[in-house]
C-alpha cells in the first residue's frame, strides 16, 4: 500500500469529518469512522513531524498553511463532538423521563 501524501491525507481527513457530520449518530458505521479518523490524525501528525523536523524559513508558509488547516480540522471536530454530546444528553433525559413514567404507572 502506497503511503499517503500530506495533501491526500488532508483531503481524506476533511472528507471524513464532513461525512461524520452528516451521518446519523446511531449509524453503526460511526464508531469505525471515528477510529479511522483517529488513525488519519495520527498519520498526519507523524507526517508533519517528519516534514517539519528540520524546517527552515523557506518552509514557513507551508507550515503556516498546515497550522491553519489543523485549526480548521479542530473546529469541525469540536462541532461534531458537541452535537454528539447533546444527542447523548437528550437521550439520557428521555430515558429518565421514560423511567419516571414507568415508575408512576407501576405504582397505580
Amino acid at each position: 500500500m502506497q503511503a499517503l501524501t500530506l495533501k491526500q491525507l488532508n483531503e481524506e481527513l476533511s472528507e471524513l469529518l464532513d461525512k461524520l457530520n452528516i451521518i446519523p449518530a446511531e449509524d453503526e458505521s460511526t464508531d469505525e469512522l471515528v477510529l479511522y479518523l483517529q488513525d488519519l490524525i495520527r498519520k498526519r501528525q507523524i507526517l508533519l513531524d517528519g516534514i517539519f523536523a528540520n524546517a527552515t524559513a523557506a518552509d514557513a508558509t507551508e507550515l503556516s498553511d498546515q497550522i491553519e488547516l489543523t485549526h480548521s480540522f479542530e473546529a469541525k471536530a469540536l462541532v461534531l463532538k458537541e452535537h454528539r454530546q447533546s444527542l447523548l444528553h437528550a437521550g439520557r433525559k428521555s430515558k429518565r423521563q421514560l423511567n419516571l413514567y414507568k415508575s408512576i404507572d407501576s405504582n397505580r
